[in-house]
């Protein structure tokens, strides 16, 4: 019999519904390689949304926290984390197993359930930037505009079924549609006014699986990456689009792209709401800023 040294505690919230129910049949070998790794076990199933956030705000008690779920649920525990003092805040791990797994890909996090257990095991951590629109975090993107917002009106059901293909589906049907909005910021002692399809403030490299479409972001270097494409007729508005989905928009003059530590506040001409990691975020006005780092399993 082999003998189990128990010294860590650690929470696992998981999301039953994330990525085809992928870990409610691993459950039972994903809680065996923590107790052999010496972690005392404390399971919870998600009821909710606010359930993840309100489980990682009140996890005090245990010394790391591990999400299994996708970038979504990662968003809610993340936000639940940073109402806690420093002092008092668990170590994040991550078991991905939603459909993008965007903050997975760029921790180079593996995507069987029990190595990602065993990386959390190891206990390599490091301290990861996160941003901040108005009170909410971020750790991927917060967006506003055409495409964004996908994420939030794709069926559970059919996200299971047909994973990120669901994404651009949704994405063709909102183009009708759409209407551009303007932004007004100040950066670097300039004033900029712009009529805009897309808005985007970039934390890490990939966002919506997309894996380079912010190839220059880090998630330890205190800097946002932002992202701009004009309204310029719906022809060269495709075009701007897909260059930038293909990752070819470095060489495309028309794109805004910069980076910053600076806050920006960033107003539109009507309201307009926007989507931080997949989930609801506020309408604008938008106060846009780096957040405080938390420690993550990597």
């Amino acid at each position: 019999m082999k003998t189990v040294m128990i010294g860590k505690r650690l929470r696992l919230i998981y999301n039953p519904n994330a990525g085809r129910r992928k870990l409610t049949g691993q459950l039972d070998t994903v809680i065996r390689i923590f107790q052999e790794s010496g972690y005392e076990v404390c399971v919870h199933r998600a009821s909710s949304p606010e359930n993840i956030e309100y489980i990682a705000s009140q996890s005090t008690d245990v010394e790391r926290l591990v999400i299994a779920g996708g970038d979504g649920s990662i968003h809610l525990v993340v936000n639940g984390l940073l109402k806690i003092s420093a002092e008092k805040r668990p170590t994040l791990g991550i078991l991905p197993v939603g459909t993008a797994n965007d903050l997975a890909f760029a921790l180079r996090l593996p995507k069987s359930i029990p190595e990602a257990c065993k990386v959390i095991a190891k206990g390599k951590t490091f301290e990861m930037d996160t941003g901040k629109l108005n009170d909410r975090y971020f750790v991927n993107v917060a967006s506003a505009g055409l495409l964004t917002d996908v994420s939030q009106k794709v069926d559970i059901r059919v996200k299971n079924t047909i994973g990120q293909l669901a994404y651009f589906l949704k994405g063709i049907e909102t183009l009708p549609s759409f209407r551009p909005f303007r932004v007004e910021f100040e950066y670097d002692g300039q004033q900029y006014s712009e009529d805009v399809v897309l808005f985007m403030v970039a934390n890490g490299l990939s966002v919506g699986g997309l894996r380079q479409l912010v190839p220059k972001a880090s998630l330890t270097d205190g800097k946002l990456d932002v992202l701009m494409v004009p309204s310029a007729g719906w022809p060269e508005t495709i075009r701007l689009l897909l260059s930038v989905l293909s990752g070819e928009k470095v060489e495309n003059e028309k794109i805004k792209e910069f980076q910053t530590a600076s806050e920006l506040t960033i107003r539109t001409d009507r309201p307009i709401s926007s989507d931080l990691d997949g989930e609801s975020g506020p309408e604008s006005t938008w106060r846009i800023k780096i957040g405080p780092k938390i420690s993550v399993f990597y």
